[in-house]
């Protein structure tokens, strides 16, 4: 069997492992008092779902490490470094569960128009599935090849997993912040959708960007190109901000539905414009994010 098989089998196996584990901690959650205390503030709030998947990432962590560690010995990565990697992200899962039950009140209820209640249990599966993923595959252990440096394969894939998170959580943020804009109230709409998930988006690549760069040395040129790459996001984030912070004000005198109606083309028709204007390109530029080479890999 080859070496990527054996990391898809790895990973696989530690989520049904991990699924099994929770389900009988559920089922008994008295043995276990944080998840007991995690599961009582859900619930105040009808939030159990968000404690299980919470207390499925603290237990598939762990397994998947464990299968994944005679892989990584196979493909010849770096053990230590990948355990240290991993506990730093089982320790980050950790630390969300608190500050989650705090922020939550920041976002719409589970009952609410649209049911986009659901934008709390996407933040937080956005993040944990991501150091899932990270340690599932097996990408903490990293390989390092000739003329590479253990210390530079673990930034590029650190640098990777912040990007990564920080554009999931500015993508959520930007719903959230749209979902609740009430100036005025009628003009939610054109901030919400497309536009809170785009503007949020490329705020969250630009701070991701931002933190990857400051993880490369300063003679690296790639700390240069990740910095520009960091504001040109910048630019185009604050623009689209401003055109739907605009748009909305429509909200003063025009309908609800004919807010939306305006606002659903508007920040795609900006794109558009920004091909065709100079000046105006400076600002708003479409750019795809980028991961470092094999970040997770």
């Amino acid at each position: 069997m080859s070496v990527l098989r054996l990391r898809v089998a790895a990973g696989a196996t530690a989520g049904v492992v991990s699924l099994v584990l929770t389900a009988l901690l559920a089922v008994n959650p008295e043995a276990v008092g944080p998840f007991e205390w995690a599961r009582a503030r859900a619930e105040e709030r009808d939030r159990a779902g968000e404690a299980l998947v919470i207390a499925w990432a603290l237990i598939a962590l762990p397994v998947a490490g464990l299968l994944q560690t005679p892989v990584a010995r196979l493909r010849g990565a770096r053990i230590g470094a990948g355990w240290a990697l991993a506990a730093g992200y089982w320790l980050f899962v950790l630390l969300l569960a608190p500050v989650a039950w705090q922020a939550e009140g920041l976002f719409p209820e589970s009952g609410g128009p649209g049911r986009s209640g659901g934008l709390f249990g996407a933040l937080l599966g956005l993040l944990i599935g991501t150091v899932v993923y990270a340690v599932g595959t097996g990408a903490v252990f990293r390989e390092v090849g000739s003329g590479e440096t253990p210390a530079a394969r673990v930034r590029d894939h650190l640098a990777g997993v912040v990007i990564l998170t920080a554009v999931c959580t500015g993508a959520v943020v930007g719903l959230v912040c749209g979902y609740n804009f009430a100036f005025p109230k009628a003009g939610a709409p054109a901030m919400f959708l497309p536009g809170g998930i785009l503007w949020g988006l490329h705020a969250g690549a630009a701070t991701g960007l931002v933190v990857a760069a400051r993880l490369r040395p300063a003679s690296d040129g790639h700390r240069t190109m990740t910095a520009n790459a960091a504001a040109t996001f910048a630019r185009t984030g604050t623009a689209l901000l401003i055109c739907c912070v605009c748009l909305a004000q429509l909200g003063w005198f025009l309908p609800e539905w004919l807010v939306a109606v305006v606002g659903l083309p508007a920040p795609f028709v900006l794109f558009v414009a920004a091909g065709r204007s100079a000046w105006l390109g400076r600002w708003v530029r479409f750019q795809t994010v980028e991961l470092p080479r094999g970040a997770l890999a």
